[in-house]
């Protein structure tokens, strides 16, 4: 079982503050080997050498992978992560994007802001991840601790959240999840590697989504990667054996009985975190593999442009009125997510998925959108 949260406050992270900065050239040397490594290698180097993990980077990623040094073959883990995130580029390429110039430190032993893993100015498309696959929820708790003491406009949250299962965060990037689970059936660290990979890796990339988009790309790459699932987010019913599998003919089914209805963006929107609904599921699912397979091209700019939307549309300002933050809980409204679709991916895209859904392999794109 996943319990993905994602949180997203904008908060700035500030290095603590520092010494006056140094005048000669051997002072301003030890200044600059003082300095903090506030990357994600330095934040988890003290956690992995104590609690006997290993930190490993994947090549040509920036991404660092959290596993039990006794686990054997974390080759495996390594691959079905590699395997994820390519299959995430194929649906949603990556671009050029030029990382923005750090600010200049305020004095020698202050890293730049910019430079620090979890900056709440962090360009899409940057930003290391890190995936933790935790032996116990002991050693998942003393992470979140970890974190609440860094972050700490999560402390509260992390203070709480000890005994989930896992997670996933936006800011920092990190998603987690606990080896063995006491009580837990129909549970595979496998298919929890691939599915946080996948949420941390459109998250990077795209930025904060509709809890659909983030689902429904974690289930897409899981059944692409490993061809089934075994992620239900904030599920606590039994899962029978037949639910691995088979989502696109319950999709047919449910379609078949509400011909010749459309998607409604309203249901999309309804489709929100800590609340596990099997039609939610599949619809969400479903959505994004629709809009993979037949609107590739515009899936991208699509997501890009929720995000920039939810940016203009969420930010509240401060009391004095000087400056502004994100609203933790906003989502996008459903007339806006569907004006954007009609916009951005085709007038009757709603309603091509929904005939995709009842018809499947024997759909037709239409050659000229319905107006």
């Amino acid at each position: 079982m996943l319990l993905p949260l994602v949180l997203t406050l904008a908060a700035a992270i500030h290095a603590p503050a520092s010494a006056a900065p140094a005048t000669s050239k051997s002072g301003a040397a030890a200044a600059a080997s003082a300095l903090p490594d506030t990357t994600a290698a330095g934040f988890w180097a003290d956690f992995a050498a104590n609690r006997k993990y290993q930190l490993k980077a994947i090549p040509g990623r920036d991404l660092l992978v959290l596993l039990p040094k006794e686990r054997t073959k974390p080759e495996r883990a390594f691959d079905l992560i590699e395997r994820a995130l390519k299959r995430v580029d194929a649906i949603l390429p990556p671009r050029a994007v030029p990382a923005p110039a750090p600010p200049m430190p305020t004095t020698p032993a202050e890293p730049a802001a910019a430079e620090m893993w979890g900056a709440a100015d962090r360009a899409l498309d940057h930003g290391t991840m890190v995936v933790g696959l935790f032996r116990q929820p002991a050693d998942f708790a003393a992470a979140l601790d970890a974190l609440g003491e860094a972050f700490p406009y999560m402390k509260a949250w992390t203070s709480s959240a000890t005994n989930l299962p896992g997670c996933i965060l936006e800011r920092p990037l990190f998603g987690a999840c606990v080896d063995k689970v006491p009580g837990m059936e129909e549970w595979s660290p496998d298919h929890e590697l691939v599915h946080r990979a996948a949420q941390l890796a459109t998250i990077r990339r795209v930025g904060r989504q509709p809890v659909w988009v983030g689902l429904g790309m974690g289930w897409n790459v899981e059944f692409d990667v490993l061809k089934s699932v075994y992620c239900f987010p904030w599920r606590d019913s039994f899962v029978w054996a037949t639910e691995h599998g088979g989502w696109e003919n319950d999709l047919r089914r449910t379609w078949e009985k509400r011909k010749p209805h459309a998607v409604d963006a309203d249901e999309l929107a309804a489709i929100r975190r800590g609340d596990f609904v099997v039609g939610d599921a599949a619809l969400a699912w479903g959505f994004v593999r629709f809009l993979a397979k037949h609107h590739g091209d515009r899936l991208l700019p699509l997501l890009l442009e929720f995000n920039a939307r939810r940016d203009a549309l969420g930010k509240v300002p401060t009391a004095d009125g000087r400056h502004w933050t994100m609203a933790a809980d906003f989502e996008l409204p459903a007339e806006e997510q569907a004006r954007l679709i009609a916009e951005l991916v085709a007038p009757d895209a709603l309603q091509q998925a929904a005939d995709w859904f009842r018809q499947g392999a024997s759909w037709k794109k239409p050659t000229v959108a319905k107006k």
